[in-house]
């Protein structure tokens, strides 16, 4: 029997999006939200080449940082196409969860930007500690939710933002088998999963097109550090895989990247060789793409944080 490997995924640094084009994107997120713009270069061959998508080599790429500082990055890479999160919905990526100081105060000021409020402003749950959250449409389709912690506000032990609109620290993966999503990190990264619990999603259910008082079973997978999560929610059988062209990153939220002591446990599952890449935020690092169970792309970093 194998022996179960250490936690692998040691922090989140990069959530990616392909996108259309470049120039709405980066307007939105550094005008609206305070993010800022940190590197323009396009996706070099040997990044390329370590996801196996050769046709992203030379795509327009722009990496932005939140305004505190956290090194987590949000990446959009200019494929030629979008996809927004829309019914049907798809497996994989589906959302971006950002930590926020004041989702109110946020809400006004998005009523005349390009992003779109689809719910909220309210709290999660009664209690004068509820987190309270808003969720979003971004202005190539991503869906995102901002979300106040305050302090001991958290089961997870989150912290709450350090500037206006600060780093991600929730990405949610639909697919169709909670067993099979939970096995993914739970025997091939290592990682601790908490047993599912049932949510009522409406946007969720929207997407998949079935009744907005639908049940869906949803888990958590934590990473060491009390920063970052991962959520797994369960959507009814029939969701559809995310079509992607040949050689190309999937659209839409595309890939999530996390930091990993060493590549050596994951190379046999790998897309492609890991290669060394020196743009940033890589400095030299090896990295590579592993795909889990509801077909999302997680990129691994070799090395330890910044």
């Amino acid at each position: 029997m194998r022996a179960k490997p250490a936690r692998l995924l040691r922090s989140l640094c990069l959530v990616t999006y392909c996108v259309e084009e470049l120039d709405s994107s980066v307007a939105a997120w550094t005008e609206y939200l305070g993010y800022q713009l940190v590197d323009t270069d396009p996706i070099s061959e040997a990044l390329a080449a370590s996801w196996g998508t050769p046709a992203a080599a030379g795509k327009p790429a722009a990496l932005l940082q939140p305004a505190s500082g956290e090194p987590i990055f949000l990446r959009f890479v200019a494929t030629g196409e979008t996809r927004g999160f829309e019914s049907p919905a798809t497996a994989g990526w589906t959302a971006t969860e950002l930590l926020v100081q004041d989702p109110d105060a946020l809400a006004a000021r998005l009523e005349t930007s390009p992003f779109q409020r689809l719910a909220g402003p309210g709290d999660l749950f009664p209690g004068p500690k509820s987190p309270r959250a808003m969720q979003v449409v971004g202005p190539t389709g991503e869906l995102i939710y901002f979300t106040r912690i305050l302090p001991g506000g958290s089961r997870y032990g989150m912290k709450q933002a350090r500037c206006p609109v600060d780093r991600p620290f929730i990405v949610t993966v639909s697919g169709t088998s909670t067993s099979a999503m939970q096995a993914f990190y739970a025997e091939t990264l290592g990682m601790r999963v908490m047993p599912p619990m049932n949510f009522i999603n409406g946007i969720l259910a929207h997407a998949c097109g079935v009744s907005p008082t639908t049940n869906f079973p949803t888990s958590i997978s934590t990473i060491p550090g009390r920063r970052y999560l991962i959520e797994m929610d369960e959507c009814p059988p029939g969701l559809p895989e995310r079509p992607r062209q040949a050689g190309q990153l999937p659209p839409g939220m595309a890939m999530v990247s996390s930091r990993v002591r060493s590549l050596a446990p994951l190379v046999p599952s790998l897309r492609a060789e890991p290669m060394a890449v020196s743009q940033a935020p890589y400095g030299g690092r090896r990295t590579g793409v592993v795909v889990g169970a509801a077909g999302e792309w997680l990129e691994v970093l070799e090395g330890p944080a910044d």
